[in-house]
């Protein structure tokens, strides 16, 4: 697959996810016609490994949209925990990751995606 570039203005939208002890402010970049081609995130210490590999995280995040791969597959592909609080048989992002892609996903549900 060939890698969609984005124009220099583009549209976005900024959340924040919790997870563990971080939350992270979560920004989704999207193309002209309205899907999700990026994203970003902070919240952690610059510096830290998890700063670092959060940042990272979202590069290949980003690269994954970029190449076609559809948002609401990103969350679904990575690792899931029982969430019992929630109720029998409920799960959750396994990581931070996880959290932040199940971001990009609903961006895209929200804005009219697949």
């Amino acid at each position: 697959m060939t890698r969609t570039r984005l124009p220099a203005r583009r549209p976005n939208a900024t959340t924040e996810v919790a997870f563990g002890a971080f939350t992270f402010t979560v920004t989704v970049g999207f193309d002209l016609t309205g899907r999700p081609r990026e994203v970003f995130a902070d919240g952690a210490k610059i510096g830290t490994d998890i700063g670092h590999i959060v940042s990272d995280a979202c590069v290949v995040l980003s690269l994954a949209l970029q190449h076609g791969c559809p948002p609401e597959l990103l969350p679904k592909s990575m690792g899931r925990v029982p969430y019992p609080a929630r109720g029998p048989d409920q799960c959750g992002p396994a990581s931070a990751l996880g959290a932040i892609a199940a971001v990009v996903a609903e961006a895209d549900h929200l804005r009219g995606g697949v």
